[in-house]
């Protein structure tokens, strides 16, 4: 089965992957919002999505990663860019990959880093097109809607940010 989804909140994200499972779907690959989800027994794994640690995520990078997961008994599902789709399987116990509040502190501070800089790619991007909305513009439509395009993507990218800050800021008075 195949589900199209488009989710920037990490915790969203996984209560929905959670969800299927527990409905007998377990995720098996992730590209650009398309999931594809195989049948197992209802609630068989538990899933959490991990943003490691590091510039980027050579291929050689995701094989000490992955090997340090099976060692702990966690499969990597699929690796998408910056994103590690982690399940673990459920009759093995709670699994959640951050347990302590200052990792989860540190992961938090680096989605919003990545938000925070695809966002100025964004703004830098969009100069073009607010640069050229004029009235007397033959492609003023497709400047607009180009605009308004623009516009939605800050809205979303500003709204991970924010969310982002709020659970820093919780979890750190959490440790106080």
């Amino acid at each position: 089965m195949k589900r199209f989804r488009m989710y920037y909140d990490k915790d969203a994200e996984e209560v929905w992957l959670n969800e299927m499972c527990q409905k007998g779907w377990a995720m098996t690959s992730f590209f650009a919002g398309l999931y594809t989800f195989a049948p197992c027994q209802p609630g068989e794994y538990i899933y959490q999505i991990d943003m490691p640690e590091g510039a980027g995520f050579q291929p050689n990078d995701i094989e000490g990663y992955t090997e340090f997961m099976e060692d702990a008994g966690v499969e990597v599902v699929q690796q998408w860019y910056r994103w590690v789709y982690l399940r673990r399987r459920a009759a093995e116990g709670p699994f959640q990959v951050y347990t302590d509040p200052g990792s989860q502190i540190a992961l938090y501070r680096r989605i919003r880093r990545f938000f925070l800089f695809a966002l100025v790619l964004e703004l830098c991007c969009s100069a073009g097109v607010w640069t050229n909305l004029t009235w007397d513009s033959q492609l003023y439509g497709l400047y607009l809607l180009t605009a308004c395009l623009f516009l939605l993507i800050f809205a979303v990218f500003l709204r991970v940010i924010w969310k982002c800050s709020r659970r820093i800021h919780a979890l750190e008075a959490e440790t106080q």
